[in-house]
C-alpha cells in the first residue's frame, strides 16, 4: 500500500530548525537497534554461507541455489542480535502437510558431512531455524570451530565464535523472553539458514524472521528531501525487472480483516490466525514472474499445475494457501523445491477470517 506525505510550511521550519540546532554532520547515538525482516527459504544450507557461486556441498546442493539468507545491513559497531521467525518447513517436499515451525522437530540432528567449507558442525533440532558469523574472509580458508550443542536451549544469552552454526528457533526462551546472540569479534556477515543432516535442495516452505541488530554506536547525517515523498510499508528488493516486497506483510485493518502483502519470492513465509477456518480471501490482484519466465495473476496460468507443485491441483503461479495449527498459510504455485528466491513480482488481497 502507498501512502503519501506532504511537508507543511510549519514542519518544513521545524525540520530547518533541527537542523541548524544539531548541525549536518554525523550524529552519534546510543545502543540504537534496528530491525528488519528477511525470508528463509527451507532450501537454506548454512554451509554454503560465504561460499562463492559454483561452490559445492554434499548430496547436490551449490551456491548460489542452496546458499543461506545474507542479512544485508553491515554488523558495525553491532554488539548483539535478537531474532524473531514465524513460517514452516520440512527436510523433504512434503509440506504440507508435515510442517514444522522455526524450533523444529523433536528429533536431534548432526550434518552428515561434519564440518563443510570450513563451518563447525552443530547438533541441533532438526527443520531449526539457525545462524552463522562470519568475518571478510572466505570460510573454507581456515580451520572449522569446534561444534555446538544445542540439547539444552534455555539459555538467554550466548556467545558464537566466527564460523560456528548456532540455533535461533523462534528466537525465544520458553518463557517467553529474547534470546541474546553476542556478536563475535571481527564479525562482518550474519546467515540464516535452516537444520538439516544433508540436502536441501529437496526442502520445503520458509521461513519469516525478524532481525534486530543491537550496536555500540551509529553515525548518521541529515540530508534534504523532495517536497512530496510517497513511500510503501516495505522496500524492494534490488536488482529486479519487477518490484518485489523484501518481505511479506499482514496487517490488521480490523478485527479478523487483514491486508496481506505476499512477495513471489515468498514460500508460505505469511499466516494470520484462522481458528474457525473459515478464512475468505477477496480483492486480490498483482502479477508475479516465476524463473521459468512465466507471468500469472492470482488466478494463475492453465490448467492444473499436476505433479511436484505446492497445490497439484490449482494453476502454475495462482495465489493458494492452506491451514496449520489454526492459522492460514499463503504461497505462489510452483514446484517443490524451486529457487523461490529468484521469482519477482507480488500478490497483494484482503483476508477476513470471520
Amino acid at each position: 500500500m502507498l501512502r503519501t506525505f506532504t511537508w507543511t510550511p510549519l514542519l518544513f521550519t521545524a525540520i530547518c530548525s533541527a537542523s541548524a540546532l544539531f548541525g549536518q554532520g554525523p550524529t552519534s547515538y546510543g545502543h540504537v537497534p534496528k530491525s528488519f525482516t528477511v525470508n528463509v527459504p527451507a532450501t537454506s544450507s548454512p554451509y554454503l554461507a560465504g561460499m562463492p557461486e559454483g561452490s559445492k556441498s554434499r548430496k547436490g546442493d551449490s551456491a548460489p541455489q542452496q546458499s543461506p539468507v545474507p542479512i544485508a545491513h553491515a554488523l558495525s559497531h553491532a554488539v548483539a542480535v535478537t531474532f524473531t521467525a514465524v513460517g514452516a518447513i520440512e527436510h523433504t517436499p512434503e509440506c504440507p502437510p508435515t510442517c514444522y515451525g522455526p524450533n523444529g522437530t523433536r528429533v536431534l540432528s548432526r550434518h552428515i558431512k561434519g564440518p563443510e567449507n570450513g563451518i563447525s558442525d552443530i547438533l541441533a533440532p532438526m527443520d531449526s531455524l539457525v545462524g552463522v558469523f562470519l568475518s571478510d574472509e572466505q570460510p573454507d580458508r581456515s580451520k572449522a570451530p569446534p561444534p555446538l550443542d544445542f540439547h539444552r536451549r534455555e539459555f538467554g544469552t550466548f556467545s558464537p565464535k566466527l564460523k560456528q552454526v548456532f540455533f535461533i528457533g523462534a528466537g525465544k526462551t520458553a518463557g517467553g523472553a529474547l534470546r541474546r546472540y553476542l556478536v563475535p569479534s571481527k564479525a562482518t556477515r550474519l546467515y540464516l539458514g535452516v537444520m538439516d543432516a544433508y540436502e536441501w535442495n529437496n526442502n520445503s516452505g520458509s521461513f519469516t524472521a525478524t532481525v534486530t541488530i543491537e550496536r555500540d554506536q551509529e553515525d548518521t547525517s541529515m540530508f534534504t528531501v523532495d517536497s512530496s515523498i510517497t513511500f510503501a510499508d516495505w522496500a524492494c528488493l534490488p536488482n529486479r525487472a519487477r518490484c518485489t516486497p523484501d518481505r511479506p506483510v499482514a496487517d490488521e485493518k480490523a478485527p479478523g480483516e487483514f491486508h496481506v502483502i505476499l512477495p513471489a519470492s515468498s514460500e508460505w513465509s505469511i499466516s494470520v490466525p484462522d481458528v474457525k477456518g473459515t478464512a475468505m480471501i477477496h480483492a486480490a490482484e498483482g502479477t508475479v514472474c516465476l524463473i521459468s519466465g512465466e507471468c500469472t495473476g492470482p488466478q494463475g496460468s492453465g490448467g492444473t499445475a499436476g505433479p511436484g507443485f505446492l497445490a497439484p491441483e490449482k494453476p502454475s503461479g495462482a495465489l493458494i494457501s492452506k491451514i496449520i495449527n489454526g492459522r492460514i498459510y499463503f504461497s505462489v504455485n510452483h514446484r517443490r523445491g524451486a529457487p523461490f528466491r529468484d521469482h519477482e513480482g507480488y500478490f497483494e488481497f484482503d483476508v477476513s477470517t470471520h
